[in-house]
């Protein structure tokens, strides 16, 4: 990708980060309690770290700096997956606000609507650094994704969920 292609890029990539930042923050003003609240603030979190990185990004190309502590993306500590079955053994009778309902799958609809984003600029990519940092933000858009995802699940059907997560089966085995 060329650098006024990746400059380009890297500033759209930070005006949705901020719509997703937004967002989340929205939906925890619209629902102040329970696992909604902690997801949702979870995943404004994620946003602003990710607007951090292109921030830096940005700056980088600007002053023509190397790319490499830029694009550098730390670890993510917790398996998303785990946090929020966690989070859903500990509220295992909660009742999601309404809002938190509908937040959810306009949540949905915008991490897939990033991967999309981050998967199309990787097709463009031609250097290493690039490749590496858009896939790390595929894979924390995807997991993003999947944590909603389970969310709507355990709302809609909560012991569909449960028994999921045991992975029991109806065979009478």
């Amino acid at each position: 990708m060329s650098k006024e292609k990746f400059k380009n890029w890297v500033c759209t990539a930070l005006e949705m980060e901020e719509k997703g930042k937004a967002f989340y923050e929205k939906a925890l003003a619209q629902c102040e309690k329970g696992m909604g609240k902690e997801i949702f603030t979870m995943l404004r979190d994620d946003e602003i770290r990710h607007i951090q990185r292109i921030k830096e990004i940005e700056e980088a190309l600007d002053q023509d700096k190397d790319l490499e502590k830029a694009c550098r993306i730390d670890e993510q500590p917790d398996d998303l997956k785990k946090v929020f079955r966690d989070m859903a053994a500990k509220s295992l009778n909660e009742k999601p606000c309404v809002s938190t309902v509908k937040a959810l799958q306009a949540g949905i609809d915008f991490e897939l609507a990033l991967v999309k984003f981050y998967e199309d600029a990787l097709k463009q990519a031609e250097e290493d650094l690039e490749k590496e940092f858009l896939r790390r933000m595929i894979a924390e858009e995807k997991g993003h994704y999947v944590l909603l995802s389970d969310l709507n699940y355990y709302y809609e059907d909560p012991e569909g969920w449960a028994m999921g997560q045991s992975h029991a089966g109806l065979d009478g085995a």
